[in-house]
């Protein structure tokens, strides 16, 4: 124990100070030296004070105080007025002059309210004067004037944010490849949004800011991470730019933004994921190399996502970006994948945010952007229309609370040229409904084509979930007539015929999108007849299998393109899955059904040895996809799975078909069926057992519309109808040698 003394006037303290106690000099009295204790001996300087406690919750023995006595613990309050503001504990050190102010503090520009609408708090607030019209307070981006910064800090430190953009231009590596691959696809696709001279200019003028900074051989610096991050923090209006060619000024070169960077990497794997190779990935030695970058080019378009979020503010570029890479993460991640359903809420997050929605709330946009707007927007409602009839989920953008029309069937080229009188003229040879005169197949044709049958879309799915009633069948009844007269109302040459493969006047890619539009606005016809065939017995429900032999005919017409200058097996993939499979489903019920009834024949028209051809053909292309490169459907994709399992059921039902006495179901022989979950009575047996709602598999996807300059065929690649193909042509299994014309088989009249 230690040994306190204080000294009186007749002891004579001796020692050398000691500041390690912290208690200050330290000398020992005569007394302990004589006593033999002087190192347990404390001398107090000042016995009569009470030193300050620095740490209020010890007791007086845990402190290193050295009073002769307990010290009298004092109350909590009047103890915490005097702490400096360190912390309960004395974790937080106290503030310097210069840290007043968070060292990073959210900008408050990052949480403007965008869009505000019909009963928003702002209409609601008594105004100042009556200046301000109601429909310019709808549109109002604010409603205060923003403070330099908020109170709190971002949820990912600048360091953290710091890592993440260096991570995303380090992708400018391979600027080389992200713009060949950028230019090909505005080039050729015929299902593009963004007018293709924006993304044109964009990409190009990143060429000088990569070689400048010499991004392709070394890591960007820390000055020009923070200078792109500085550049995408400021709030960018595009509604001030008249003129579209000056768009990639505001926001590509040297000020680069992170906005058109996630919505150029976006493009660039797309066009990759859809089978363009350049010259970085050919050759059997690279074959891993295309996989590899397309992981790179989805994870940092996200990252710009993620980034974007935190500090900038939304505008016409973000929409562009969210559009982008939902398209690329359902290629890569598929229409189920966890991603693909967050992706779409956030593209209809941001769409509300900037008011694309309500046109009529934004005034005094240039036409160019106008249409721009027109164009986005019906493209991600009708993406919304798809994957959530996939998923049966809620649709997150409803036609009640939009404004929006069709977009004008313009080319890019007059969209986006610098004189105006250019766009005035085009605009004023369209027709009264907005369709070009000259029979042409633009993109702006291809989306309006998509919307007319989304909007379609959306009435079914309000019955989807709905008893069926007499007056809900009133109403089904009443959309397919309406789904008659707006397919009539198609121009002429906007409307598939199965013949227009063979007509020079139609390029591989324009009878490839003409497939894709007939299957999307006829799919909706195959959902009512399926709401509507519960009380009608399937083998004789003619409406229901014309409607399943119409769509699979045409998409195993697909197969037999002979165009190689592009790579189709994605496209046909994404067709079989979203029209086959379910068509496919319905076809082979019925046969199984036919065999429980003991071969009551099919209506008149209606052909079983054709349904089982279909189904063979199929069942080839399934199995075939599983092993193709770019198909999507690979051992590890996000098709496999379905793939091979939708092979296997067919394929079991096409052996009980052909062979209904040795594949008969009975108590001791069931086995082939039981463990699918197959019930002949039901409809949805087929459909049980792959796990899916065929009812719901979507039609009409943009992401899939991909053309090129040509269509290369599955011929001689192990799934084609003909020579070479899987199993179905010379060397083949049973069919002629010669090509299968699958759209004239079997076509629905309409």
């Amino acid at each position: 124990m230690r040994s306190f003394h204080f000294l009186s006037q007749t002891d004579s303290p001796s020692g050398t100070p000691t500041p390690a106690d912290g208690t200050g000099s330290q000398h020992r009295c005569d007394r302990c030296r004589q006593r033999g204790i002087e190192d347990r001996c404390f001398y107090h300087p000042a016995p009569l004070t009470k030193p300050r406690n620095e740490h209020p919750d010890e007791t007086p023995n845990e402190a290193r105080t050295g009073e002769s006595r307990p010290l009298k613990r004092k109350r909590p309050s009047t103890q915490r007025q005097k702490l400096p503001n360190t912390g309960r504990d004395g974790a937080f050190p106290p503030k310097t002059p210069d840290e007043d102010v968070l060292a990073d503090a959210v900008a408050a520009d990052t949480y403007s309210p965008g869009y505000l609408g019909p009963g928003s708090y702002a209409l609601l607030l008594p105004q100042d004067d009556g200046s301000e019209s109601r429909q310019q307070r709808e549109a109002s981006v604010t409603s205060d004037i923003p403070e330099h910064e908020l109170t709190h800090q971002y949820t990912l430190k600048k360091a953290m944010r710091r890592e993440v953009v260096t991570s995303i231009l380090s992708v400018f590596r391979h600027y080389a490849a992200i713009q060949e691959l950028v230019l090909w696809y505005n080039a050729s696709n015929e299902a593009g949004v963004v007018p293709a001279q924006i993304q044109v200019d964009a990409i190009n003028s990143i060429a000088p800011f990569v070689e400048k900074h010499n991004l392709r051989r070394v890591a960007p610096s820390p000055q020009l991470v923070d200078q792109i991050m500085e550049n995408s923090r400021k709030p960018l209006c595009v509604t001030k730019i008249t003129n579209p060619q000056d768009l990639h000024k505001a926001c590509s070169g040297d000020n680069l933004r992170l906005e058109m960077i996630g919505f150029l990497l976006a493009t660039a794997g797309r066009s990759l994921a859809f089978g363009f190779s350049t010259d970085t990935f050919a050759g059997p030695e690279n074959r891993g190399l295309r996989a590899r970058f397309v992981d790179e080019l989805l994870s940092a378009s996200t990252q710009c996502i993620t980034i974007t979020s935190l500090i900038a503010t939304v505008n016409d570029v973000t929409v562009w970006m969210y559009y982008e890479n939902y398209l690329f993460t359902t290629m890569v991640c598929g229409y189920s994948g966890p991603p693909s359903w967050r992706r779409i809420n956030e593209l209809a997050t941001q769409i509300y945010a900037l008011g694309m929605h309500k046109e009529s709330a934004s005034t005094s946009l240039p036409t160019w952007l106008t249409e721009t707007r027109r164009r986005v927007f019906c493209s991600s409602y009708n993406q919304d229309k798809s994957i959530s009839t996939f998923l049966g989920r809620p649709i997150r953008i409803s036609k009640r609370h939009t404004d929006v029309p069709l977009p004008l069937d313009l080319r890019d080229e007059e969209l986006t040229s610098s004189d105006p009188s250019v766009l005035e003229s085009a605009i004023a040879s369209l027709d009264s409904n907005g369709w070009n005169t000259k029979s042409q197949h633009l993109r702006a044709s291809w989306i309006r084509l998509r919307h007319i049958a989304s909007r379609l879309r959306e009435e079914i799915l309000d019955y989807s979930l709905t008893p069926l009633t007499s007056s809900v069948s009133d109403a089904l009844l009443d959309i397919s007539s309406r789904i008659h007269s707006s397919w009539s109302s198609i121009p002429p040459h906007m409307q598939y015929f199965p013949n227009c493969w063979k007509d020079s006047t139609y390029s591989p890619t324009v009878c490839l999108m003409l497939v894709i539009i007939h299957l999307t606005h006829w799919y909706n016809e195959f959902m009512i007849r399926k709401l509507l065939s519960s009380s009608t017995p399937l083998t004789s429900n003619t409406a229901m299998l014309r409607v399943s032999i119409d769509l699979l005919s045409n998409v195993l017409a697909l197969g037999a393109i002979r165009d190689r200058t592009y790579d189709i097996h994605r496209d046909l993939l994404n067709c079989i899955l979203l029209f086959g499979v379910p068509s496919a489903s319905v076809l082979a019920t019925a046969l199984k059904q036919q065999v429980k009834q003991g071969g009551v024949p099919f209506p008149a028209g209606i052909s079983r040895a054709e349904i089982i051809r279909m189904l063979s053909v199929l069942i080839a292309h399934l199995d075939a996809a599983t092993h193709l490169e770019n198909s999507g459907a690979r051992a590890g994709e996000a098709n496999y799975n379905l793939c091979r399992k939708a092979s296997r059921i067919f394929t079991r039902v096409i052996d009980q078909v052909l062979d209904p006495v040795q594949n008969e179901i009975t108590p001791s022989n069931s086995e082939g069926l039981d463990d699918m979950g197959l019930d002949l009575g039901r409809l949805g047996g087929i459909e049980s057992e792959m796990g899916l709602d065929f009812f719901g598999v979507p039609g009409g996807l943009e992401g899939f519309g991909f053309e090129g300059g040509g269509l290369e065929g599955l011929l001689g690649v192990g799934v084609g109808v003909g020579t070479g193909g899987a199993g179905l042509g010379e060397e083949g299994a049973g069919l002629d040698g010669g090509v299968v014309d699958w759209g004239g088989l079997g076509q629905w009249t309409l």
